[in-house]
């Protein structure tokens, strides 16, 4: 009877459902691709390994979601033997222990402004300080060395305000182009004239390798890329900065601009240039304003329309 009882209550118990346990709450995609760049330790991410451990994701969301990992100071960008590689930096800075409660108001306006900093003007607006109060409080931040003040490029007299360890935005310190706040065109002379170097030896290879006799092919053949041109810069050791494909792209526009070179976008969506230096001679007879005339078709000795009364003919042969 005991028996029977004790087997009918476990069969009772074995009717009731488990209790659930608390669901998880997804995982959003930033979240995922940190903990990937976490686990990997000081070896890093290559955009590689993301898309085969995050498959799901489109180019779209992956750029969008390590750039902004970047910017909030998550991860670092390296460069390992031509690799670019995420590697984990951590949490970003946390305020400091002992600040009131003006500071802490004012250190976080500052930390939310990421790596493009926050100007003294905006900061007393959000805040509500008076001035004198304010700069009392980020010159107490900047002794305990929470934030620095970095001089904007845009405005000799602007300083912006960011945290102690972030790098500066580009915008903010002009990038390569600038060093001490000063504009360096010596040194984008010497970069643009490296650069034209390398499209001129590009198409003077192409225009000598004989075997290939396709002209169409010649010409393809004499675009570089920006990554091309940017690998030529870096083995030659003239630029002491690191320099990015967005770099060279601005310097290469330059001779695009200049009319020293040609661009176009190939099949990949990437931007190609070439020197625009022909790659077949001209003779004297191709300069001849009848190449490009559009009524040269009327032109004709029985017509008023003749090359003795060309006006463009009469300016050819004075030049």
């Amino acid at each position: 009877m005991s028996a029977a009882v004790k087997r009918g209550h476990r069969d009772d118990l074995s009717d009731v459902a488990p209790v659930a346990k608390k669901a998880r709450e997804p995982e959003t995609a930033e979240q995922r691709v940190l903990e990937i760049i976490k686990c990997s330790g000081n070896k890093g991410v290559s955009d590689e390994d993301l898309i085969r451990a995050c498959p799901v994701l489109t180019i779209e969301e992956r750029v969008d979601v390590v750039n902004k990992l970047i910017t909030s100071n998550a991860i670092t960008l390296h460069k390992v033997k031509d690799t670019l590689r995420y590697k984990y930096k951590g949490p970003t800075a946390s305020s400091p222990g002992d600040a009131n409660t003006e500071e802490l108001v004012v250190f976080n306006l500052i930390r939310d402004s990421g790596r493009k900093g926050i100007w003294i003007r905006d900061v007393r607006i959000k805040s509500n300080l008076g001035l004198p109060r304010l700069k009392k409080i980020l010159k107490s931040l900047e002794t305990k060395k929470a934030i620095k003040a970095v001089k904007s490029v845009a405005a000799a007299r602007k300083i912006v305000y960011m945290l102690f360890d972030l790098e500066p935005d580009s915008s903010i310190t002009g990038g390569a182009w600038y060093s001490n706040q000063e504009f360096e065109s010596e040194f984008i002379e010497i970069l643009t004239k490296h650069s034209y170097k390398f499209l001129e030896a590009k198409k003077s290879k192409a225009l000598k390798n004989t075997t290939i006799r396709s002209p169409l092919v010649k010409y393809n053949t004499s675009y570089a890329t920006a990554d091309r041109v940017l690998e030529f810069i870096s083995k030659t050791g003239i630029s002491k900065v690191r320099l990015t494909v967005e770099d060279i792209i601005s310097i290469l526009d330059l001779l695009v601009y200049d009319g020293l070179a040609a661009k176009r976008v190939n099949s990949e969506g990437k931007l190609e240039y070439r020197s625009t230096k022909t790659l077949l001679s001209r003779n004297a007879v191709s300069f001849l304003p009848c190449g490009s005339c559009p009524v040269i078709k009327r032109c004709s000795d029985a017509n008023q329309l003749n090359c003795l009364n060309c006006k463009h003919m009469k300016t050819w042969t004075t030049i």
